[in-house]
């Protein structure tokens, strides 16, 4: 009685985190910008030409994802990561599981994150909040051989992201957010 009502409200959580990943972060009063190519959001019907003159356009500062690597693509969902994309994030997580390393985790991670223990489960809002967990903690045996043995090479995305484990749980769940793959849960 006491398990099944745990795992509703575990579950109840875990939903209302993942409603709450979906969300806009951008004001609706915001109008994104106007892409090269693309007809003016106001309705003038003209279009946007690179400059005849030849001047360049400033360039963006290079983006970087949740493990800190520069240029990394943007992606508007999970839907949008590709295989490869996946497979190598999937093996990021990976290396720092293997290695027992909390802050190589805590550098793939996005925050405020769940972090699922069987018992007394905990939502992190930040990096300090998760390394204080400890690794010990956090680097169970059940959750190493898990990741260990999970197979990266065709994951498949779903609305919550890409469940990396062998045999379901416990699991390392990632995603996109804002644009770039982080980890969005972990279950034990």
């Amino acid at each position: 009685m006491y398990r099944r009502f745990g795992l509703m409200l575990l579950a109840a959580a875990l939903c209302l985190m993942l409603a709450g990943c979906g969300q806009n972060s951008q004001p609706s009063s915001q109008e994104p910008p106007v892409q090269s190519g693309q007809t003016d959001p106001a309705g003038s019907g003209e279009t946007e030409t690179a400059d005849p003159a030849g001047e360049e356009e400033p360039e963006e500062a290079p983006q970087e994802d949740a493990a800190g690597e520069e240029d990394a693509p943007t992606y508007e969902d999970n839907f949008d990561v590709d295989a490869e994309a996946a497979a190598d994030f999937a093996r990021k997580i990976q290396d720092a599981v293997a290695d027992q390393d909390l802050e190589a985790l805590a550098d793939l991670m996005m925050f405020p994150n769940y972090v699922g223990f069987t018992e007394d489960p905990a939502f992190v809002n930040t990096r300090e909040e998760f390394t204080a967990l400890g690794a010990d903690r956090i680097f169970t045996q059940e959750m190493c051989d898990q990741i260990a043995a999970a197979e990266t090479e065709d994951l498949q995305p779903s609305e919550a992201g890409f469940v990396l484990s062998a045999d379901g749980r416990p699991n390392i769940i990632f995603g996109v957010n804002e644009g770039h793959l982080a980890i969005v849960g972990m279950n034990y």
